[in-house]
């Protein structure tokens, strides 16, 4: 068994020199490709968990119940092998990196009793592949979107069709190849079909963020102060200038006062103001029982207006919560 650690990171399992099976970390699993071939219905799907390990023998029970035929399920399994060569040998991303690739104990896979595929072989068709994947100069990770729908007709294979009813401005080929149960690869070649027939455009990187404006400096929601761009000497650091001495209040000399223009005649005294004390009319009720609850009500002139304190705490209150 060949382990290889990177990215993309995977396993190639070996008998006898010819390949039995293999996955990478880029390409859909093999539980994602039979969910496409199969269709199957809920309560099945649980069957599918955990297809691609070793010793969990899935292939037979799906043909054992009909899922699938001897003959798709071998042209799965190629397909899935076929994948993940390409990404773990030919990987075209810029970030792709191999940190380790070591043989171990060889274990066997249960997809051994239904595969067993020539080395050079799948080589070959994985660098023919590659080579049709390269001609689109398309990346695995790029968003993609539809684009130019209103043109009056197009040519697309249903696997095409497929793949454009699910492009929504979001994903990428890596993640329609999930989403479709479609090989990396197939994927691949389906948006950059759609790309050459003007259907589907890459979708534009992100601008940079603006700088941030006055209002977001005020506010205090990004920090104003320079990054420097290498440690400072302290030795190097000016010293901070010695600022002088606030000036006392008691320093500051009164604003004069402007004199009062002359009046040309005295000014006659307002009349003031007499309080008057308010007439409450009783309910029509009260003056049938003679007027006895009218009487109790209070006067105006009996009212005490609160204390300046209590004013004054209130509206001390008011403007701390202001």
């Amino acid at each position: 068994m060949l382990q290889v650690e990177g990215s993309p990171a995977g396993t190639i399992y070996l008998d006898r020199g010819q390949i039995t099976f293999a996955r990478a970390s880029w390409t859909p699993d093999l539980s994602a490709r039979l969910l496409r071939a199969m269709r199957p219905s809920p309560e099945s799907r649980e069957l599918l968990t955990g297809g691609d390990r070793p010793d969990r023998d899935i292939g037979t029970i799906l043909i054992q119940r009909n899922y699938l035929s001897r003959a798709e399920l071998q042209q799965i399994l190629r397909s899935v092998v076929v994948d993940a060569i390409i990404a773990l040998t030919t990987p075209s991303d810029e970030d792709a990196f191999i940190s380790d690739v070591r043989f171990t104990a060889p274990v066997a896979h249960w997809a051994g009793h239904f595969s067993s595929l020539d080395f050079a072989a799948i080589q070959a068709e994985a660098a023919r592949r590659a080579g049709r994947m390269a001609r689109y100069g398309l990346s695995r990770t790029t968003p993609v979107q539809l684009h130019d729908l209103a043109r009056p007709a197009a040519v697309l294979s249903r696997q095409q069709w497929a793949v454009a009813c699910t492009i929504d401005g979001a994903w990428s080929a890596q993640d329609l190849a999930w989403q479709c149960g479609l090989a990396l690869y197939e994927a691949i070649e389906d948006v950059g079909a759609l790309v050459d027939a003007g259907l589907c455009v890459p979708c534009p990187a992100e601008a940079p963020a603006p700088p941030p404006g006055p209002l977001a400096q005020w506010f205090g929601t990004v920090s104003t102060e320079p990054v420097p761009s290498a440690p400072v000497p302290l030795t190097s650091v000016p010293s901070a200038p010695v600022l002088p001495a606030p000036v006392p209040l008691t320093s500051v000399p009164p604003a004069p006062v402007p004199s009062a223009p002359a009046q040309p005649s005295p000014a006659v005294p307002l009349p003031r103001r007499t309080q008057r004390t308010r007439a409450v009319t009783a309910p029509a009720a009260l003056v049938a029982d003679g007027g006895a609850a009218a009487a109790e009500l209070p006067a105006i002139a009996d009212f005490t207006p609160p204390p300046t304190e209590l004013l004054r705490r209130v509206l001390d209150g008011l403007r701390r919560n202001g």
